[in-house]
Order: structure tokens, then sequence, then C-alpha cells
């Protein structure tokens, strides 16, 4: 076969290919939600471990240097994690299953409670003209609509996460075997790309390896301080279950930009059952931390980890906050 048929049994072998893979998704068209939930469950894990081991691989690192092989520092992290994380769930666990319970059992009352509530609101605002009433009123049954559909959200994606269990049971043997076989993992990457693009390749992992791992780290601390500063201002102000909200609170400030505001929606809800004082203070708590966390957590803890000036996340944090509204 000469190199001028070669090139046509290849553009043929290429056009069938693509003709087979848009006839076989036009026939799982109707199966695509399940294709992908399917999808999102195997692969799910697989990001998560890698995530972990991304997190991870700075402390690991330092092991190796102080001496320990690579196994024995892996080992070392998993058996010095789990311990803290059962002491944890050993002292804290029982409180929050506690605060929980109360909320649950708290929620018919406190719905009676905002049924009223809104129902008084009514009632005061009939006394302004049809206007504004109308608009009060629209601006109203907008926000109702879009808290049901976030809480809706939430409760999906927390029993699509308890449906996951038992793939998740496999996140720590997965997070071990990337941070083991690291180098293995990447020389097989490798092999797969022309030469001419491994120095290219391995650098730009570098620089994803130290950005990415240093952002998410810093996320995840940012996080925690959201958590602990919500708990002790809830806490203070005299709002129910300040354990449960705080948790939900460092939870979403993961999200960007409409993650705290997510995690201040409980609070927020609890708090107007309960009295307008108790409101006012609550909505402080939430502004206050906002402020310490967007002008000198975020600032100087993402700094440290993305090594960036941080002036310069002061204006990125600005520039996106005026993009997203």
């Amino acid at each position: 076969m000469n190199e001028k048929s070669g090139k046509w049994v290849r553009r043929l072998t290429i056009f069938f290919i693509t003709l087979l893979s848009l006839l076989l998704l036009a026939y799982l068209f109707p199966y695509y939600d399940h294709i992908l939930v399917m999808i999102g469950r195997v692969f799910l894990p697989f990001i998560i471990a890698l995530v972990l081991s991304l997190l991870l691989h700075p402390l690991v690192r330092w092991l190796e240097k102080a001496g320990l092989p690579r196994s024995m520092a892996i080992l070392f992290i998993f058996v010095g994690f789990f311990m803290f994380v059962s002491l944890g769930v050993y002292r804290g666990f029982p409180h929050l299953l506690e605060q929980l319970k109360l909320l649950t059992e708290q929620l018919p009352q406190m719905s009676d409670t905002y049924q009223k509530w809104t129902k008084e609101f009514y009632e005061q605002t009939e006394r302004f003209p049809d206007g504004i009433h109308e608009k009060l009123d629209g601006t109203f049954s907008q926000f109702e609509e879009w808290l049901s559909a976030k809480v809706m959200l939430i409760v999906t994606g927390l029993s699509g996460v308890f449906n996951m269990i038992v793939l998740i049971a496999v996140i720590p043997v997965m997070t071990f075997y990337f941070l083991k076989d690291y180098k293995t993992i990447g020389h097989w990457l490798l092999s797969l790309m022309p030469t001419t693009w491994h120095e290219e390749a391995t650098r730009l992992t570098r620089e994803l390896n130290r950005s990415l791992g240093g952002y998410i780290r810093g996320q995840l601390f940012i996080s925690l301080f959201i958590g602990v500063l919500a708990t002790i201002g809830f806490y203070l102000v005299g709002l129910p279950y300040p354990l449960v909200l705080g948790v939900i609170a460092g939870i979403t400030n993961i999200i960007p930009y409409f993650g705290p505001l997510l995690g201040a929606v409980p609070a927020v809800i609890i708090a107007v059952t309960i009295s307008i004082k108790t409101l006012i203070f609550s909505l402080l708590v939430v502004i206050i931390i906002q402020l310490v966390e967007g002008n000198l957590l975020s600032p100087y803890i993402m700094g440290k980890s993305i090594h960036i000036h941080p002036l310069l996340i002061i204006l990125a944090l600005l520039a996106g906050g005026e993009l997203a509204g």
C-alpha cells in the first residue's frame, strides 16, 4: 500500500469511527442523565483522592527529607490523620449529633413561627400603597422560591453523598497509591505524549501541583477558620445550635461567592423565629466574618499558599465580586 492509499485508509477509518460515535451518542441521548450520574460515581472518588494527594504531597516530601522512606512517611501521615479524626469524632460528634437532634425536633415549631411572622409581615405591608405592596410581595415570593430551590439542592446533594458511601470508602486506598506511585503514574502519562512535549509537560505539572495544591490547601484552611469563627459568633449572640450552623458555614464557604450566602441562610431562618434582636446580631456576625475573611484571611492565607502578594489577592476578590454581581 502506497503513502497516498494509506492516508485515505486513515481518513476513512477516522470518518467511520466518528460516525459510529455520533450514532452511539444519538442512541444514548435519552439516558444521558443516568450515564452522567454513573460517570460521576466512578470518577468522583478518583478526583477526591487526587485532591487529597495534592494536599498531602508537601508533607510526604518533608518527611522523606527527614529520612523516612516514602511508604513509611505516607503510612505515618495516614495513622496520624485517622487518630486526629477519630479524636475529633469522639469528642465533637456527640455534641453535633445532639444539636442536630434538637434542631430536627424544633423544626415544626420554627416553621409555625416563620409562617406567623410572614403573615404579620403581609398584614403590615397591606397598608402600603399598592405598587410598593406588590413589589414587596413579589420580592418575598421570589426569595422563598430561591430558598426552597437551594434547600432542595443541598438535600439532593447530601442524599447523593450518602449513596456513594461504598465508593468513598476506597478513597484512602486511592490516595495512598497516588502518593506512593506518583512518579510511576507521571512516567506513564508522559509515555502517552510525544517526546518533544515531555519537558514542557513536566514543567507545567510542577506549576499546577504547586499552584493548585496551594490553592486547595489555602481554601480548606479558610473554611476551617470560618467554621470556627461562625460557631463562636453564633454562640456569643445566643443563637441555638451554633456548632451545626458553624459546620454548615465552613463547608459552604468552599463554594465561591455564593457559598457564604448559602451558609448564612440557616442561621438567618433560625434567628427570624426567635427575635428581631437575634436576627440583627446574627447578621452582624455573618457580615463581620465575611469582612475578616475577604480582607484578612483570604489575602494572607491564599497569598502564602500560592505565593501571590495579598494586595493582588484583594484586587482579584474585588474584581471577581464585581463581575459576579
